[in-house]
């Protein structure tokens, strides 16, 4: 999550009973402090939100995983029962697991559970709630008082009337009026376009008035710059690879040329139109041993 992790975890760490109120459906849920996850076995994904919760019934721990996009690296389940498992083994209580996804079409495929053996074997039989943020009908969501969730009302559904633009002016306005102190208003208006800028457009939250309240949070400046920095950083890398991809090329090319005198221009264009390094390796390497162009087999390096 990049760039919204940082501001997940504040708003988590400052409004955590909203969210958990939403991720155990019950508003029968206390919430106590944050659960350290440094000692844990299995890391805890940075943009977790873990803490002590107090239900009716008994004590337990609250896990919420954010995500953006579906896991890439593990399945889901396999990583929420290995957060579950860590947090059970440390702090010997219940834990309950959510996972919230932010936008379509992610989430889509997760069950839920994670399972294996029969009654015979044994096994393990393990469920965690599955919540796609984008599925919620985002107008019972509009409550100033729940100001943990506010942030996140614009990726949800709008009601059938209005479009686009105005669902997000209605997200604005609601959080305008959070009982807050102006800094903080500051940082739930900016975590409310940051997070809703992935599936609306970033215009849509860029209003004068809007960026001049948006600056008195102190995550403003700290996020507008990492991604400057990220950008640059960027521009660096396909630099450099431009500049690698312009000097195989050119070695290519003198090669042809001192085996075989003139490059026809055709030659020259296929060649300059390769966009793999890897490509233009195996052409130099086929030109060491080639006795005319004729010979060279060109159908490794098509583009």
């Amino acid at each position: 999550m990049s760039g919204y992790d940082e501001l997940f975890k504040h708003i988590t760490s400052e409004f955590p009973r909203a969210l958990a109120a939403l991720a155990l459906k019950t508003s029968e849920v206390e919430v106590g402090e944050r659960v350290s996850t440094e000692q844990a076995t299995v890391r805890v994904h940075r943009s977790d939100m873990t803490f002590h919760i107090q239900l009716p019934d008994e004590a337990a721990i609250l896990h919420i995983e954010a995500q953006t996009d579906d896991s890439r690296h593990k399945p889901m389940p396999l990583r929420m029962l290995a957060y579950s498992s860590s947090l059970v083994h440390l702090y010997e209580k219940n834990v309950y697991s959510t996972v919230l996804y932010f936008r379509p079409p992610a989430g889509l495929r997760d069950p839920g559970v994670y399972s294996y053996g029969t009654p015979e074997r044994g096994g393990i039989q393990f469920a965690y709630n599955v919540i796609r943020v984008y599925e919620l009908e985002g107008e019972s969501f509009l409550d100033p008082t729940a100001v943990g969730l506010l942030p996140f009302t614009a990726l949800m559904k709008p009601p059938a009337e209005l479009g686009a633009q105005a669902w997000i002016e209605k997200c604005i306005e609601a959080t305008q009026t959070a009982a807050v102190d102006n800094q903080m208003r500051a940082t739930l208006l900016f975590a409310l376009s940051v997070f809703g800028s992935l599936i609306h457009p970033p215009e849509l939250f860029q209003d004068p008035t809007l960026e001049a309240i948006m600056q008195e949070s102190p995550f403003y400046e700290r996020v507008i710059q990492r991604g400057i920095e990220q950008g640059i950083e960027q521009g660096i890398e396909q630099g450099i690879e431009q500049g690698e991809l312009r000097a195989k090329r050119d070695a290519v090319l003198k090669l042809l040329q001192r085996q075989f005198g003139h490059i026809p221009r055709p030659f020259v264009n296929r060649i300059n139109a390769i966009q793999q390094l890897s490509q233009l390796d195996a052409l130099f390497e086929k030109a060491l041993v080639a006795k005319s162009l004729d010979e060279i087999d060109w159908e490794d390096t098509n583009t």
